[in-house]
């Protein structure tokens, strides 16, 4: 291992060009800059001007700067971690995992692993992240472009805008008054907030909207299902093809049967770009991952490290096919959902329709005709009149389809209450 040390101010300029194994950066007290490499000393390139220190690894690196240092990260072909820097954060594109953490503000453009970034000043921007995105306690906004798998986010004081989430987002409070959060998910929501929160929220959600809050009372509006709990301060704007569930914090999280599922289902379609898109992007990156992963292999001499690279281009291959196929299980799980609805709605609207037609007929006199009475001698009939073979054949009809799962026990009730 090889170290170099550089004197600087307490505000300098760091810039990495390229890195091609992992690379750490972490702020400290003081006014110089170190620099560790695992590899030979002229696996380093490190130059300096004035206040400015720029370096370029061909190995895993190690750094550690002032903890008001202007940091810029072109490229990293691993894992990136970076600690304790309080000046503007600015990464490029990081083949592997990105873990950022108290920070001012962070600037990121793509992430072909996954995301960590915590302990954030002010704003934080993301252009992409290929697999799942974590955020927690950020002062400013959250702006995240696009998803390939799962985002979880919680503490985001100055509102969020995640345009495409190609499966599940978790999001927790605090959500602050006067903020705006923004979500659109290819799968499902769920939203962990105290029962006092101040916040109104509109989703449209595929499989149903549930609040397991109490006197949170939701109201259809068109294709959307709106709430407000206290006096609305925080606005929560929701466009999901799965499921939306707004419950306390440790309360149960699974799903029940009775979720809300009669809206306009047709923004669905609004949808059906997020998992092509995201599988498009993923793939971009591969294509432009492995024509710079090529360029950077020329002028790499060791086997080791050469083996490192090919290991890091495998692994983020394999990571990028894994989140392509959960996109996909997401995209058939939710059209699954919306077709067992579609059914199930149409088999109400029958029931009721037939309900409705027998009680008119009861209250109007008009009943079907009744076939003559039997010249047999008067005996008791074996079958049963044709009246109540109907019922009995109606209520087995109920029963099934509560058996099937295509209503509930309550709905059934009312129907075989309705046969009487």
């Amino acid at each position: 291992m090889t170290s170099q040390t550089f004197e600087v101010s307490e505000a300098p300029t760091l810039t990495v060009t390229e890195c091609l194994g992992d690379l750490s950066i972490k702020g400290t007290d003081g006014t110089s800059i170190t620099v560790k490499a695992s590899g030979a000393p002229e696996d380093v390139e490190i130059t300096q001007e004035e206040d400015a220190v720029v370096i370029n690894a061909k190995t895993d690196c190690r750094i550690t700067c002032p903890r008001d240092a202007n940091v810029v990260v072109n490229v990293v072909r691993g894992d990136l971690r970076i600690k304790g820097v309080n000046g503007d954060l600015t990464v490029g594109e990081v083949n592997g995992d990105a873990s950022l953490r108290d920070a001012t503000e962070m600037t990121i453009d793509q992430v072909h692993g996954d995301l960590r970034a915590r302990h954030v000043g002010g704003d934080l921007t993301v252009q992409s992240v290929a697999g799942d995105a974590r955020i927690d306690d950020v002062s400013g906004k959250v702006a995240i472009g696009q998803v390939g798998s799962d985002l979880k986010a919680g503490g985001v004081i100055g509102g969020l805008d995640a345009n495409a989430v190609g499966s599940d987002v978790h999001l927790s409070a605090p959500l602050e008054p006067g903020s705006v959060y923004n979500v659109r998910a290819g799968s499902d929501l769920i939203v962990d907030i105290p029962e006092d929160a101040n916040l109104r929220f509109t989703c449209q959600a595929g499989g149903g909207v549930r609040a397991n809050i109490p006197d949170v009372e939701l109201l259809k509006e068109g294709g959307s299902v709106i709430g407000v709990m206290g006096t609305g301060e925080a606005t929560l704007n929701a466009q999901v093809g799965g499921r939306v569930l707004i419950k306390m914090p440790g309360t149960e999280s699974k799903y029940a049967q009775d979720f809300d599922v009669d809206i306009d289902l047709s923004f669905l379609e609004g949808l059906d770009e997020l998992v092509p898109m995201i599988e498009a992007r993923v793939s971009e990156a591969m294509a432009n991952l492995e024509v710079r992963l090529e360029e950077g292999l020329q002028h790499i001499d060791g086997d080791r490290i050469r083996a490192h690279v090919e290991r890091a281009t495998e692994r983020a291959t394999r990571a990028a096919e894994r989140i392509a196929e959960r996109a996909q299980q997401a995209a058939e799980r939710e059209a699954e959902r919306a077709r067992r609805t579609a059914a199930r709605e149409a088999e109400r609207s029958r029931m009721r329709a037939e309900h409705a037609e027998r009680r008119w007929q009861r209250a109007s006199g008009h009943r079907p005709p009744t076939p003559p009475a039997p010249t047999a001698p008067p005996t008791p009939p074996i079958h049963p009149a044709p009246r109540d073979e109907d019922l009995r054949e109606e209520r087995l009809q109920v029963l099934r389809m509560v058996e099937e799962g295509k209503i509930t026990a309550e709905e059934a009730a009312n129907l075989l209450s309705a046969l009487r």
